[in-house]
C-alpha cells in the first residue's frame, strides 16, 4: 500500500523523544505510508487542562484548524495524550456552548474555522486501519516468537472504547507474530500523571507494572503512550526500587517491536536511546 498523512508529533518527540519518532518514522516507512510533518508544531493543550479547560480546548482544536488549513483531511497523532485531547476536546465543545463560543471565537481571532478540523488518527487507527494486520503480516521478516505484556495506556483508552482498544493493540501485534496474553494490572496506569504532585505514589504504580510483567513472564511491555515510555522505561530503577524491587523488563514501544519485526535494524529504531534492557529482546 501507498499512502501519505500528516503528523503532529507533539512536545515529547519535539524535545528529545528520540525512540518514538526513529521508530515511527521508519515503520511507517517500511510499511508503505509517508509522513508530513505539519509545518506548525505546538502545544495540545494537556499541561493547561487542569488550570483552564478553554486553553487547553483551544491548543488542541488549533492543531486540527491548522493542519485543515493546509488542506489535510486526516492528521496522524503518534502521541496517545494529545490524540487524546483532541478526541475529548470535541466532546466538552459538543456538550457546552458557552466554551464552544469561546474557542470558536479564539480561533476565528487567527484566521481559523472551527467548521474546518481535520480527523485525529492514533497509532491504532494508522496501524490497525490505514495499514491493517495482514499488510504488517505480510511485511514480518523476523520471527520473534515473543509473549509480551501489552501496555495500551490511559490515554489511549479514554479516547474510544477501551476494549475496542485492546483488541485492535492485541491485532497488530499478532500480525507481527507477538502474543500478548492477558495478565494482572493490564490496564493499570503508569504513574505519569503523578509524577508531579505524588512523585512516590508515581514511582510505586509504574514499579507494580513493572513487577506484574516480570511476575507473569512476559518478555518485554510494549507501549505507545511518551508519557508511559518515560516512566517504565526511563525511571524504571526508581519505580522497582519505590515498589520494592524486583526484576528489570525491557520496555518499548509499539514502533519499535514491530520494527524488529519488519526486520529493521535496533539503531534506526532508535533502540540506544532506551535505558530498560531492550538487548534482551532485540537482534
Amino acid at each position: 500500500m501507498e499512502a501519505e498523512i500528516a503528523v503532529f508529533w507533539g512536545c515529547r518527540a519535539l524535545s528529545g523523544d528520540l525512540a518514538l519518532e526513529l521508530s515511527t518514522r521508519v515503520v511507517m516507512e517500511a510499511l508503505g505510508v509517508r509522513l508530513s510533518d505539519l509545518r506548525r508544531q505546538a502545544c495540545c493543550g494537556e499541561p493547561l487542562r487542569s488550570f483552564s479547560i478553554p486553553a487547553s480546548c483551544y491548543l488542541a482544536l488549533r492543531m486540527l484548524a491548522l493542519a485543515a488549513e493546509e488542506g489535510h483531511e486526516e492528521l496522524f497523532v503518534p502521541c496517545s495524550k494529545g490524540y487524546y485531547m483532541m478526541k475529548w476536546s470535541q466532546e466538552v465543545l459538543a456538550r457546552q456552548e458557552g466554551l464552544r463560543e469561546a474557542v470558536k471565537k479564539a480561533l476565528a481571532s487567527e484566521g481559523l474555522d472551527m467548521a474546518k478540523l481535520a480527523r485525529p488518527l492514533s497509532i491504532l487507527d494508522v496501524l490497525g486501519g490505514l495499514v491493517g494486520p495482514e499488510a504488517i503480516k505480510g511485511a514480518v521478516e523476523r520471527e520473534l516468537g515473543l509473549k509480551a505484556a501489552m501496555h495500551p495506556g490511559c490515554y489511549l483508552l479514554r479516547s474510544g472504547e477501551a476494549y475496542r482498544v485492546l483488541e485492535d493493540l492485541k491485532a497488530v501485534l499478532a500480525a507481527a507474530g507477538i502474543e500478548a496474553p492477558y495478565y494482572a494490572g493490564l490496564v493499570d496506569c503508569c504513574g505519569g500523571t503523578l509524577e508531579l504532585t505524588r512523585p512516590d505514589a508515581a514511582l510505586t504504580l509504574a514499579g507494580s507494572k513493572l513487577k506484574s510483567a516480570a511476575e507473569a513472564g512476559l518478555s518485554c511491555i510494549i507501549v505507545t503512550c511518551p508519557t508511559c515510555f518515560a516512566m517504565l522505561d526511563g525511571r524504571q530503577e526508581e519505580a522497582l526500587a519505590a515498589a520494592g524491587g524486583g526484576k528489570q523488563v525491557p520496555v518499548l514501544y509499539l514502533t519499535q517491536i514491530l520494527g524488529l519485526a519488519l526486520g529493521i535494524e535496533p539503531r534506526e529504531l532508535g533502540l540506544p536511546f532506551n535505558r530498560s534492557p531492550v538487548e534482551e529482546v532485540s537482534p
